[in-house]
């Protein structure tokens, strides 16, 4: 496994690829949701799925390097390491991480269904209402995963 990442921290390649993304993906889903507004549904549902799938891939690999690789080697040195900061904002960050990812994924698979119908339908103020609370949980997790990531790799 590779055990240098690219972002000059002590974190793999795989936590940094992870990071990129997940810094990454809240732009990515504000660009969806402009494609939304602007009644570009195929665009939206393309992009959102993407990104949702893309998000799968990021968690295996950190979840990967986490449990077989170095990442848990690089961050027991962390100044942070077991400390009630920590401790916190990792719980803070699964309890928003978690809930978003289970919604935004029932979310797409209950749109994708309804998706050929006419457009928009009487499922839109449901799809409307939980994906702006998605898109506030991605948010959420991206700052807390950076948190994480900063005082985990890099102090």
């Amino acid at each position: 496994m590779l055990t240098t990442g690219f972002l000059g921290t002590r974190a793999d390649v795989f936590v940094d690829i992870a990071m990129v993304f997940f810094a990454g993906a809240p732009i990515l889903m504000t660009q969806a949701l402009r494609l939304a507004a602007q009644c570009r549904y195929r665009a939206h549902r393309r992009l959102q799925v993407g990104v949702l799938l893309l998000a799968i891939v990021a968690v295996l690999l950190l979840e990967g390097s986490i449990r077989f690789g170095h990442a848990v080697d690089a961050f027991t040195v962390s100044t942070y390491y077991g400390t009630a900061t920590m401790a916190g904002l990792f719980a803070v960050h699964l309890a928003v991480a978690v809930p978003t990812f289970v919604a935004w994924t029932v979310l797409a698979l209950l749109s994708w269904r309804r998706f050929p119908r006419v457009l928009p339908g009487s499922f839109s103020p449901r799809h409307r209402f939980w994906g702006w609370l998605t898109f506030v949980g991605l948010w959420l997790t991206c700052v807390t995963g950076v948190g994480l990531y900063v005082l985990s790799f890099a102090l």
